[in-house]
């Protein structure tokens, strides 16, 4: 007879400890639903605002956690056109982080009044400021060889760059180098460049902080020769030619 009653009495434990078990979880289960969104953490943006995120991602309003999923917020987040990658992580104390990787804004393109960004997406909805003017036509394929090439240019030398022009080099009716471009620098100089040696531009900066003088920085060549020749020098030249021209 007791040992009926111990067994009984265990039953009814083990049947308590699993009712408190189903209702614990029941009550998390609850607890999770019901939870709403409380904080909203975004690192990586610079030109984005925090709210143009939020409000893209739909999350304004903090929604309930587990209404919105990471991976739609994700692809909403990349109709952006300066978002490259995005990766949106949710944890189960209401916290939300949004990582953006940003493409970088290269030019504005004059003619067709649209800003042009790194992925090769453009853009009229935004206006950046310190980013350098397209001011003359480029051939659609050195155009795309452009976009590409000064997505690798670091965002100082960029943000030094004031006007780009198309400004192939030429000896007479002959092309010599269809993708040289001249870029006037915001600091009063000008840098010739092609597409091919565009990383050179990285190093303008350094060259900038050695220069005594205002002129004209050719980039472009083969080697790794860097020439300069001052506005002063080059006045001065054709004033030379001028004078030998007349007495001539």
């Amino acid at each position: 007879m007791q040992k009926k009653q111990v067994r009984r009495h265990l039953k009814l434990k083990s049947f308590l400890i699993f009712l408190m078990i189903i209702i614990i979880i029941t009550l998390i289960i609850f607890y999770l639903f019901q939870l709403h969104i409380k904080n909203i953490y975004i690192k990586g943006n610079n030109y984005l605002s925090d709210y143009e995120i939020i409000k893209t991602a739909d999350i304004k309003n903090y929604p309930r956690i587990f209404k919105v999923s990471s991976r739609n917020m994700e692809e909403k987040l990349k109709s952006l056109p300066l978002v490259n990658k995005v990766k949106v992580k949710k944890n189960l104390l209401g916290k939300i982080t949004i990582i953006i990787e940003e493409a970088k804004p290269l030019f504005f393109n004059r003619d067709s009044s649209i800003y042009v960004i790194s992925n090769g997406k453009m853009t009229d909805e935004y206006n950046f400021t310190g980013v350098p003017f397209l001011i003359n036509y480029v051939p659609d394929n050195i155009y795309e060889r452009l976009i590409k090439e000064l997505g690798k240019v670091s965002r100082e030398a960029m943000a030094m760059v004031s006007e780009i022009e198309y400004s192939p080099s030429k000896s007479g009716d002959i092309t010599i180098d269809d993708t040289r471009f001249l870029f006037r620098m915001n600091d009063g100089n000008q840098v010739y460049i092609n597409l091919i040696n565009i990383d050179r531009l990285d190093s303008y900066p350094l060259i900038y902080t050695i220069l005594t003088e205002k002129g004209v920085l050719e980039l472009d060549s083969d080697n790794e020769r860097v020439v300069f020749k001052s506005y002063k020098s080059i006045e001065e030249n054709k004033k030379k030619e001028s004078s030998e021209g007349s007495g001539g």
